[in-house]
């Protein structure tokens, strides 16, 4: 009787409990950033999707393109937004993006830790998606970034797997409709396609599992395909050397968050002397890690492999959104944190044998390194505009003629070039007949 205790304790009560620890480091970053934000910052999608429910309906929102392709999770959520009264939307999107951030936290650890690795390990990668100091700048607790962390944790669970629990149903199945709204929320989760062959041929994973998850992947592929042919406003592809050089050379600085404040430029050492770093950075690191990640994967063993995959996929999550769309800090937070837990993993018989308190120094000292980016950025957290500011104009402009239209702003001060860029229903404009419905 003692070992079944064991085993739940394990397999339910930590996962719960680290991820009740990442919803309150998720929601804390934006409340040390701006103690009104999780009151009053709604973040761009995450009041755009509500917004389009409350006009159109929940079907006609959840399969609507957004920037070109299908956003799932986000729309999902936003169903159930809509439902509450408006003024409560930011702190419910605050809310919800948090539970999610929980889910993938202790999603992750678990993975981890039925994949073998030590406790130090575990609870790192687990909590990696929240603490890292990339995600305070933008991502952290943002209902549209979720699909970061079902990248994440789609990543983990095909470069760490179990191959017995996987010749079960239940556990493949779950996996499963992982990977399908993974695919459904985002189209770079094509790559994952490459990791459960690479773990099928190597019989990591059973044939029978692959299978089931590649047709749901490409269930998801194909959707994404429909949505960016038939949208009224399609994404537009920026591809040109000129986006391949500055993904490639933008590489070593965003790496460089992981120590903030430090950035590759030219420098001049003393007032006389100038200091250029060498031109070629960006290549020499993004060659190493292709590299790194295939030497690992072609030497075997279930770990070297995991790790390979990790920096592989890494590479093609940040490359092709940002060769196809320009340089953005977001096409680097996946990226970052699968390569932080590459590193992680790849320590993990270090921090298994080593003592105690030497560990505990070190992550004292890391976070006392990453504490100036820990408080989310003023761009995250400052209401722009405060929400509750926000719906009180919109409802007094309503108010004095319902056949009126208002268009309505989000932070930071959010859409841009007033939501030109966007087509109906995912529009800022509302018609005040569905703001009185607000009243």
């Amino acid at each position: 009787m003692p070992r079944p205790a064991v085993r739940f304790n394990h397999e339910v009560l930590w996962p719960i409990a680290i991820g009740a620890i990442a919803a309150v480091i998720s929601l804390g970053r934006l409340w040390l950033g701006n103690h009104s934000a999780l009151t009053e910052v709604v973040w761009a999608e995450d009041g755009l999707f509500p917004l389009c429910v409350d006009k159109a309906g929940f079907l006609t929102c959840l399969t609507d393109p957004f920037a070109g392709y299908l956003l799932f999770l986000p729309r999902l959520v936003a169903g159930v937004v809509a439902l509450l009264p408006v003024e409560s939307w930011a702190l419910a999107t605050n809310l919800f993006a948090a539970l999610i951030a929980a889910w993938a936290c202790g999603t992750a650890f678990a993975v981890m830790r039925r994949f073998g690795q030590g406790w130090v390990s575990s609870v790192i990668v687990g909590l990696l998606p929240v603490v890292a100091p990339v995600v305070g700048l933008e991502a952290i607790n943002a209902l549209g970034s979720s699909y970061m962390l079902l990248l994440y944790v789609s990543v983990l669970v095909l470069s760490f797997p179990v191959r017995d629990r996987f010749e079960r149903w239940l556990p493949t199945i779950a996996v499963a409709v992982l990977l399908l709204v993974t695919t459904l929320t985002i189209p770079t989760g094509g790559v994952l396609l490459a990791l459960m062959l690479v773990q099928a041929i190597r019989r990591a994973v059973p044939w029978r599992a692959a299978a089931v998850w590649a047709a749901v992947v490409g269930v998801g592929l194909v959707a994404q395909w429909v949505t960016a042919v038939n949208a009224t406003k399609p994404r537009t592809y920026l591809t040109s050397g000129d986006t391949l050089r500055a993904w490639v050379n933008a590489v070593p600085d965003t790496l460089l968050t992981y120590w903030p404040g430090l950035h590759l430029s030219d420098y001049t050492l003393g007032d006389v002397f100038t200091i250029s770093p060498l031109g070629i950075t960006g290549a020499i690191v993004v060659i190493a890690i292709v590299v790194g990640g295939v030497i690992l994967i072609v030497r075997g063993g279930d770990e070297r492999v995991g790790i390979g995959l990790l920096l592989l996929s890494g590479i093609v999550i940040g490359a092709v959104p940002a060769i196809i769309g320009g340089t953005n800090n977001r096409y680097f937070v996946v990226p970052l944190l699968l390569w932080g837990a590459a590193v992680v993993v790849s320590l993990d018989q270090l921090t298994r044998h080593a003592r105690p308190w030497v560990v505990g120094a070190v992550i004292v000292g890391v976070l006392v390194v990453w504490w100036p980016l820990i408080p989310a950025s003023a761009f995250r957290t400052t209401p722009a505009p405060a929400w509750s500011g926000e719906v009180a104009r919109v409802k007094a402009h309503c108010k004095a003629d319902p056949t009126f239209k208002e268009r309505v702003i989000v932070s930071p001060f959010w859409p841009p070039n007033w939501g030109d860029a966007l087509a109906e229903p995912t529009h800022p404009d509302i018609p005040c007949l569905v703001v009185w419905k607000w009243m």
